[in-house]
């Protein structure tokens, strides 16, 4: 059964390597890695901002917050939840944490999710799951690939 994930999207932007590149940069890279969380539902929240699409695939979405920050807007977005069980919140917030753990909802460290999911059979070598140091150089990688249009060095 899939998941849902509600990502606090500056807050994952600012305490990962992403702080590292222009705000727009950032936010793009970080909408389209949600994407490798499908067949999960993936809502990337960020605070305020007018016109701009909300859906980017049938299972992720961007919301820009309008008249609310984007930690009410998650909080709200978790009560309504039926299952919390299957609901993740991506912040390092500490009033969010507090509040969706209280509600049932489980709390993902900004960095977790940016080592992507965890999709491995019992029978794979990488059970584990890769290091983080080379968890990070991937994610390094791609995102110089990402930022040169996709040309790779030979």
């Amino acid at each position: 059964m899939p998941r849902k994930f509600y990502i606090d999207g500056y807050n994952v932007i600012f305490s990962t390597f992403l702080r590292e590149f222009e705000l727009e940069k950032a936010r793009e890279y970080l909408i389209q890695f949600s994407k490798v969380y499908t067949p999960d539902t993936v809502i990337v929240v960020f605070d305020g901002r007018e016109g701009i699409p909300s859906g980017i695939s049938p299972t992720n979405y961007v919301r820009y917050t309008r008249g609310e920050s984007a930690d009410d807007y998650i909080k709200r977005m978790v009560e309504r939840e039926k299952d919390r069980s299957r609901v993740f919140v991506v912040t390092k917030d500490k009033s969010i944490i507090g509040y969706v753990r209280y509600l049932g909802a489980h709390v993902m460290s900004p960095e977790e999710f940016m080592g992507g999911p965890k999709h491995r059979s019992r029978s794979s070598p990488f059970k584990e799951g890769l290091p983080e140091s080379e968890k990070r150089k991937i994610n390094e990688e791609l995102l110089k690939i990402w930022t040169e249009g996709g040309k790779k060095d030979d």
